[in-house]
């Protein structure tokens, strides 16, 4: 009984063994996969930083073309409206 006593506990410490080593390789994978997502978050957030900024510079450009188009149907609005408001007042 002895020998199988000792041969159980063998077996036993091998297969402590052999999960200690597959428990240190998926150490080792989560190490890197975790390294590989803080790298895919730190691309994602600079890409949003860059695309924030694009938006900005267009909303820029759209207030700008807000403020020059308004001037311009003022323009034609007074354009239009000055002839008639001679010949209504003055004629």
């Amino acid at each position: 009984m002895a020998e199988s006593l000792d041969a159980r506990l063998a077996r036993l410490e091998g297969s402590y063994e052999q999960i200690d080593r597959r428990l240190g390789s998926i150490e080792e994978r989560l190490g890197r996969l975790e390294s590989k997502v803080d790298a895919v978050g730190s691309d994602l957030r600079r890409e949003i930083g860059s695309v924030n900024g694009r938006i900005d510079v267009l909303h820029g450009r759209i207030n700008g073309l807000h403020g020059r188009i308004s001037a311009l149907l003022y323009g034609i609005i007074v354009a239009v409206l000055a002839p008639i408001a001679i010949r209504v007042f003055f004629p």
